[in-house]
Order: C-alpha cells, then sequence, then structure tokens
C-alpha cells in the first residue's frame, strides 16, 4: 500500500510515496529510492515503482519522491546538484522522523547513487544512510559532459545534418520554406548556445561526481555495489576510475559487496534482469530487519579481486 506524503525543503514541497510494510515484523527500516538524472520517482520502466511494492512486501517502508520542480512536485526551477542534495537530504530525515525508523538505506540508480554517497558522507546523524545500494554507480565526472545530462554546446555540424541529411529529402525541399521561418525565429536562441562558455553548473556537476569515490572510502557502512554486464559505466569505474582497486575499497573494515547482473544494460530493462535485481536487493539488505548488518561474501573479506558474476533467472 503507498500512501502520499508531502517533504517540506528550502521553501519547496516535494510530492513523495511511501510504501508501508503490511504486516511489520522486526526493525523498522526504510529504504530510500533516488532516481536517475532527470527521471521521476517512477523510474525507467516503472522500476522504482515496482521496487517499491517489493520492499514493502518484504516487510520494508520505502519512499519514493520527485526533486523540486519535477513531476509532482510543484514548481518551476533549474534543478541543480545542490537542489538534488538538499532534497535528498530533506527525504531522509523526513522518512527517518516521521516512520521512526530505527535504520534507512539508500537505493540509487546512476546519478541516484552519487547523491547518496554524497549524502551519507557529508550529512547530519539524522541525514545519513545504514546502508547503501549503488547501481551503476555514477563516479567518473567526464560522464556528465554527455548529451544526455543538458550541458553541451550547441553543434552547428549535428544541426545542419539534422536539418539536410537526414530524413525524405523532397519532403524537406517541399517543405523547406516554412521550415526555414522556423529556424530563423530560433537563430538568436541557437547563437546564445553556441557562443556561451561552459555551464557553471557542469563545473559544479563535475566536482560533485569527481569526489564520489573519495567519499565511498570514507563511508563506513556496508554498500552493495551493482552494475549490468553491458552497461559502459562499469567499464568506466573499472578502468578509469578504480582500477586495481586503487581506491583501497577492498581493504576497507567493511568492503563493497559486488554484483555484475549478467547481460544486464543501464536501467536493467528486461524482465528477467529487474526480477534479479529486485531478488538481490531485498537479499542483502533482509539482515537490518533482523538488527544486522548485510554480511560480506568470502572473496570480498579475503581482499580478492574476482568480481561474483549473478545469472539471471
Amino acid at each position: 500500500m503507498a500512501k502520499q506524503v508531502s517533504i517540506p525543503v528550502e521553501g519547496w514541497t516535494l510530492h513523495g510515496m511511501v510504501h508501508e510494510p503490511q504486516p511489520l515484523s522486526g526493525e523498522r527500516v526504510g529504504v530510500v529510492l533516488f532516481h536517475e538524472n532527470f527521471n521521476s520517482k517512477f523510474g525507467t520502466h516503472r522500476l522504482f515503482r515496482d521496487l517499491g511494492d517489493r520492499l514493502a512486501q518484504g516487510g520494508f517502508y520505502a519512499l519514493r519522491y520527485d526533486d523540486r520542480g519535477m513531476c509532482d512536485s510543484p514548481g518551476m526551477c533549474d534543478v541543480t546538484i545542490a537542489d538534488r542534495l538538499a532534497d535528498a537530504r530533506a527525504a531522509v530525515s523526513f522518512f527517518r522522523t516521521q516512520y521512526k525508523l530505527d535504520a534507512v538505506v539508500g537505493w540509487g540508480l546512476c546519478l541516484g547513487s552519487s547523491v547518496a554517497v554524497h549524502i551519507s558522507a557529508t550529512g547530519s546523524p539524522n541525514e545519513k544512510l545504514e546502508g547503501l545500494i549503488l547501481c551503476c554507480l555514477l563516479a567518473d565526472p567526464g560522464i556528465v559532459s554527455l548529451p544526455q545530462y543538458g550541458y553541451e554546446r550547441v553543434q552547428a555540424t549535428k544541426i545542419a545534418q539534422e536539418f539536410f541529411l537526414r530524413g525524405n529529402v523532397l519532403r524537406k525541399l517541399w517543405n523547406a520554406p516554412r521550415s526555414m521561418k522556423s529556424w530563423m525565429r530560433k537563430i538568436g536562441v541557437l547563437a546564445r548556445r553556441y557562443l556561451r562558455p561552459t555551464p557553471k553548473e557542469l563545473d559544479r556537476m563535475k566536482e560533485v561526481i569527481g569526489s564520489v569515490a573519495n567519499l565511498l572510502v570514507r563511508y563506513d557502512g556496508p554498500c552493495l555495489m551493482v552494475f549490468g554486464e553491458k552497461d559502459s559505466y562499469l567499464t568506466d569505474w573499472v578502468e578509469r576510475v578504480n582500477p586495481g582497486d586503487k581506491l583501497g575499497l577492498k581493504k576497507k573494515k567493511i568492503p563493497p559487496d559486488w554484483v555484475v547482473i549478467k547481460g544486464g544494460d543501464h536501467t536493467f530493462s528486461s524482465r528477467e534482469r529487474t526480477e534479479e535485481l529486485f531478488r538481490l536487493t531485498l537479499n542483502w539488505a533482509g539482515p537490518f530487519l533482523e538488527g544486522h548488518l548485510p554480511g560480506q561474501p568470502e572473496a570480498a573479506r579475503q581482499g580478492q579481486p574476482q568480481v561474483p558474476v549473478a545469472e539471471a533467472v
């Protein structure tokens, strides 16, 4: 059963949904779901909506929410990385206090994982997370320069290709006068975007994402890291962020658990991979309901470099 909640933060109101366990048994444990980039609390292919239901069925409280001015949260604004961090801290604090939780676990996907790491390392005691489940962690600052993050400059060559080379040529010629009028109205905006300097928000995003790896080193709680085998972020992590375990994560008192879902992509979009992700989440977080921390696999305890691969069922 999902219940609508309102979360106040810095004069804004975040729209959230809390999935409540029925019946409740054991410890009162909550899981906050941090979504990726510009997505909503539903997630790609309803991933977060379905995960909230599964967590409640497993005995957990689960919170999904929209950042300020996004989806069901009222207002209009350009959501910055500072806004996302503030919203996340407010959501965790609200969740812990309102539902009298014994522990709160952060579950993040992509940028959501980065946000979870940040608030765990830099938040107040009421905002920190007792456990982390980090899916397809965004920790390479170079990634945020990609087009999907919205900070790239306008490229004249791409505009020309789109206008002249793609689609039905005869139809483009027939519609050329009308299309040209439309482009002329946009030329001022395009020129300003082409000439503008690198957005300051891009620099701030790179700074925040670039600090994720070191913050993860500082985090002293249990952590599960999950990647899809086909996700390019796995390569970014292994080859650029933490080659040869240069961060020393395997030497931590509680080293992260590692799982690579065979055949999985960035959002675990197939039904089989989604089910495998849900199973991993519930199995790993289960000990929290009994008042214990998740156990570590034998390979992680011995500092071995092997990465287990979970077969999707």
